[in-house]
């Protein structure tokens, strides 16, 4: 019968290669004899459009296939008949099979535990026979059993049942004995370990491959040259992973020089230094310094060393001096263990200290010295975008501490929690909403100013003096529109509210801006217009800030 179907066809594609020509439309039609056939064949979604008898063939073939998927083995096309540039196809179904039923030839343990086989045998409705044999497949596949066969034979048909024995080729199990990075010969081997999680008994599979794939085009520090091959050899498997080094650091920085009333020189201007990966061990050391005249000066330099020793555990630092005009100066520790779960999630323990120091005696003013402590924990969770910003997709962070605070007035237990949370929604691929959150709570007995957090500014809410808002509880949000205007720049809107509790009242924070982020080869530049707006004021123009951001890369 099945010799018969595949001789109809090609003799009706022969008859009709030539007509097809010319013709510029044809209509394909499903029929039969027999009523419950037609209501069957009319259930099938199908092409009934062709531009050529080819097309018809290939369509009917396909019809063909599904037929037998949901049990009709033995059907027949039995006449393809011709009106004009109407073409219908006159099939016999015949008996419907309901079930598979196989017999295994020694099964796969990991097959037995999976799969309801007993007694080396397995019961299949018909219409997920196709479905089950591959996922025997993809089993043996994923075990890194990549060229195992799966084989029906001795296939029979008796009543409503198909009769077979399975007969399963177990191949060699390939694990990935050597990594070979191309292009990147110095590339850090704590990543391919950890990074890459492939070690001395990484089972090889299609998913690993692919896995390997994304976690190349989210590097920092090395983008990929094309997609990773891989070497099957007799007795071993080598992956081959093709990476170049890419600019890691960057600096971002303008200062300007102005003379005191004293003649002394007085510096303005900020510093943002960013290195990466200067050793090959994709270490980042950044250094930070902020100067707005004598009323503000900041200085941090802060360290990351990722997979260090060779583990999953990647040790932060940082260092900071803050300087309120002559009121006081702060001079803070952190330092972070991170234990990288994987590639998209990190759990750590943090540790601060800070001390700071009163300048001048002012008594009615809410400043004192004191010194601090907090030992807390950390969670981070990304995705990346992969895109050519340097996004992230989603990002969530949180970070709860508990600590204490010592001063001259009196003493107190303190609990400290930090979030931070963005996501990225993609409209279209012109169009995208941006959204981010960011709080603090602190909770303490009492509260000294110089404690408090610092608020406002590019890395906060928009519009607003750099640090210009003390406050011990504080949530706010940054909302952008953004319109890619090529493939390298997009211009924004600036929506940024928020809700902040000082030590004397709350205020609710509002900002509205426009924005123009571009790139070139080495540089990105970041060019922003931002108002804030109060409850009992309109936005003022002379008020408006204007922010840019020049990052070079190296």
């Amino acid at each position: 019968m099945k010799q018969k179907t595949t001789l109809l066809i090609f003799l009706f594609f022969l008859t009709s290669i030539l007509n097809s020509l010319f013709a510029q439309n044809y209509t394909l039609e499903l029929s039969s004899k027999n009523k419950s056939a037609i209501s069957i064949l009319n259930k099938i979604k199908y092409q009934k459009k062709h531009k050529d008898s080819l097309s018809i063939y290939n369509e009917l073939n396909n019809i063909s296939s599904y037929l037998k998927k949901i049990g009709y083995f033995s059907h027949i096309i039995n006449n393809v008949s011709r009106d004009k540039n109407n073409f219908t196809a006159f099939f016999v179904l015949n008996k419907k099979i309901e079930e598979a039923i196989l017999v295994f030839r020694k099964p796969p343990n990991i097959l037995l535990k999976e799969f309801n086989i007993e007694r080396n045998k397995i019961t299949i409705p018909i219409g997920k026979l196709q479905e089950t044999l591959s996922k025997f497949s993809d089993k043996l596949e994923k075990t890194g059993k990549l060229f195992s066969k799966v084989k029906l034979k001795n296939i029979r048909i008796e009543n409503k049942n198909l009769y077979g024995t399975l007969i399963i080729e177990e191949s060699q199990k390939r694990i990935i004995n050597k990594v070979i990075v191309k292009g990147y010969e110095n590339f850090p081997k704590s990543f391919v370990k950890n990074y890459f999680d492939i070690n001395r008994t990484t089972i090889f599979n299609k998913n690993k491959l692919i896995k390997i794939e994304e976690l190349s085009k989210n590097l920092k520090f090395a983008e990929e040259i094309k997609p990773p091959e891989v070497l099957f050899l007799k007795d071993s498997t080598l992956l081959y992973i093709y990476l170049k080094k890419k600019n890691a650091s960057s600096f971002d920085g303008l200062v300007n020089f102005a003379s005191k009333e004293n003649g002394k020189l007085l510096f303005n201007g900020h510093i943002d230094l960013k290195l990466g990966n200067l050793l090959n061990t994709g270490e980042n050391l950044n250094l930070f310094w902020n100067s707005i005249g004598e009323e503000k000066q900041e200085f941090k330099l802060s360290l990351n060393l990722p997979y260090i020793f060779g583990t999953k555990i990647s040790p932060e630092t940082s260092f900071s001096i803050y300087k309120q005009d002559s009121t006081f100066i702060n001079t803070k520790f952190n330092t972070n263990i991170n234990y990288n779960i994987n590639n998209k999630s990190t759990l750590g323990i943090t540790f601060s200290m800070e001390d700071s120091e009163k300048l001048i005696n002012i008594s009615n003013n809410n400043i004192t010295t004191f010194s601090n402590f907090f030992l807390g924990t950390k969670y981070f969770f990304n995705i990346p975008k992969n895109d050519f910003f340097r996004n992230n997709k989603f990002s969530f962070e949180v970070n709860p501490s508990i600590g204490k605070r010592t001063s001259s007035i009196n003493d107190s237990n303190q609990l400290k929690i930090l979030l931070n949370t963005s996501y990225l929604l993609d409209i279209n691929n012109r169009n995208s909403i941006f959204i981010r959150n960011n709080s603090g709570y602190l909770n303490s007995t009492n509260f000294i100013e110089n404690e408090l957090f610092r608020l406002g500014g590019a890395s906060s809410i928009r519009g607003f003096n750099e640090q210009s808002i003390f406050a011990k509880n504080y949530t706010f949000f940054n909302i952008e529109y953004r319109y890619l205007t090529s493939e390298k720049s997009y211009l924004y809107t600036i929506t940024d509210f928020g809700k902040t509790n000082t030590t004397l009242q709350n205020k609710d924070l509002l900002s509205f801006g426009l924005g123009y982020l571009f790139t070139s080869k080495n540089s990105q530049i970041n060019l922003s217009l931002a108002s804030k707006l109060t409850p009992l004021s309109t936005i003022n123009l002379e008020k408006t800030q204007l922010s840019l951001n020049w990052i070079n890369y190296f």
